[in-house]
């Protein structure tokens, strides 16, 4: 007789196996409790995109060269973005598509004898789809107050000054002060191309919008330089103003990033997917390289942490990103890096398929894919052995630290002669050879009664 049954209850996995063992995976967000209570799934469960392009799957899993479909949390609390760039286009055609994106307003910022106008959308239409766009926003789950302060009066191409930047963070800390029940994030995706140029006027102002609690997230510049040399990148040095370098394909920093002390984290910023800015359809893309959209994904990260969290203080949001980050970062000269990461509930069930996200990636399944599930686990009992055998992706696992997974994960066997008592299992780990993106793996234990139940745990690393 063979019986098989699949299903998730408190994001545990479950067969029923013909030899009298129960093989069960759990994923649990703390070692403190194993047992099989019933639990409802979460009622926010995370949100996927299949085909995200592989920027925002290295979001996800900043190990992974290979990953492209995006798991992303679905917060409740909702947030304010102050993007301080271009205009932005599309709004009410391609943006509304995005449910989570609550609201919109734009404001030119222009000083005296400035063109009245701006036709400049381009750039921060491409900053805002990274964050909250449809297919390609980091942020897509969360609901978002946008606030778009155009600092480029004129034509599309226009340059802007210290001057008008400065000018828009301080409208932002006023507007900022008129609600601050929505916590809030600027979004500072360009920056000075002339080394050693200093503001006191800009640093005056991003250290009242840290004062005021405002989260600011900048970018560290294109020049292949020091970050310090170029501004706002030099105010990266504030806690709770988040200087941001761009990474290219395979981890490594791109190479016209700028770097150095002041630089806190790392994003993808080669050849990123952003909408269509000609004509925006699902399916239709182009891309960004540089420091603005690594910048981009890390505002979106930053307003995922206060939607979560809405009680952190600019500075803490600064240490949830950096305690959340993939390190490091392969670099050029010696320099360790950290890349940011978009972590969804471990508990959480994307493709709502019956199996939560953790399980799914544990066993080299795709969590934002309904159509495909993890191959069974299978028991058998020989000579006097009982041996389980399942997958592992082969991204998360290390031969040097098999139990510890690549992504801080850790996992073991677990062994019970009767559901109740429960002990980690001592026994044989036999690793096969990778294809097609998992390892099979056989785990022996000896035959210590009639009955042999064994279950594996999965337990998410827990932030320092």
């Amino acid at each position: 007789m063979t019986e098989t049954a699949l299903r998730i209850s408190c994001g545990i996995f479950r067969f029923l196996l013909p030899i009298l063992a129960l093989a069960q995976v759990s994923a649990e967000p703390s070692a403190a409790s194993h047992a099989p209570a019933e639990r409802d799934i979460p009622i926010a469960p995370n949100g996927a995109v299949a085909n995200a392009g592989w920027a925002l799957g290295r979001l996800n899993k900043g190990g992974c060269m290979t990953n492209a479909s995006f798991v992303y949390p679905e917060t409740t609390t909702a947030v304010r973005l102050y993007l301080i760039d271009t205009g932005v286009n599309h709004v009410g055609t391609w943006f509304s598509a995005n449910k989570n994106l609550k609201s919109f307003r734009t404001e030119l910022v222009r000083g005296w004898n400035d063109p009245a106008t701006s036709t400049a959308v381009a750039h921060g239409t491409q900053m805002l789809s990274l964050i909250a766009g449809p297919e390609t926003g980091a942020a897509l789950g969360t609901p978002i107050h946008v606030v778009n302060y155009n600092i480029y009066p004129g034509v599309e191409g226009s340059s802007t000054t210290s001057g008008r930047l400065a000018d828009a963070v301080y409208e932002a800390i006023d507007d900022y002060s008129l609600n601050r029940s929505l916590r809030s994030v600027i979004c500072i995706a360009n920056g000075s191309s002339f080394p050693g140029a200093q503001s006191s006027i800009l640093k005056g102002a991003i250290d009242a919008a840290v004062d005021a609690g405002i989260t600011v997230v900048v970018s560290a510049g294109n020049e292949g330089a020091s970050a310090s040399s170029y501004i706002p990148a030099a105010y990266g040095t504030r806690a709770g103003v988040v200087c941001v370098g761009a990474t290219g394909l395979n981890n490594e920093i791109w190479q016209n990033s700028n770097k150095g002390e002041v630089v806190d984290l790392f994003a993808p910023g080669q050849e990123v997917r952003t909408l269509n800015l000609a004509y925006p359809q699902p399916g239709s893309y182009q891309t960004a390289t540089g420091t603005s959209p690594a910048t981009a994904l890390t505002a979106a990260a930053a307003l995922i942490q206060l939607s979560l969290n809405p009680a952190l203080t600019p500075e803490q949001v600064e240490d949830a990103l950096t305690a959340t980050a993939y390190a490091p970062v392969a670099a050029r000269g010696g320099e360790t890096t950290a890349l940011v990461q978009v972590l969804p509930d471990p508990e959480g069930d994307s493709d709502l398929d019956g199996v939560s996200d953790i399980i799914e990636s544990f066993f080299g399944s795709n969590p934002a894919s309904s159509a495909v599930l993890p191959t069974p686990m299978s028991v058998v009992s020989v000579s006097g052995q009982t041996q389980l055998s399942f997958n592992i992706a082969s991204d998360l696992f290390n031969p040097a630290t098999p139990y510890v997974l690549t992504d801080g994960s850790t996992w073991k066997v677990r062994v019970s002669g009767n559901l109740q008592d429960w002990e980690d299992a001592t026994g044989t780990l036999t690793q096969g050879a990778a294809a097609e993106g998992v390892i099979p793996m056989t785990f022996s234990v000896p035959n210590g009664s009639a009955k042999v139940f064994l279950q594996i745990d999965v337990t998410e690393p827990v932030a320092p």
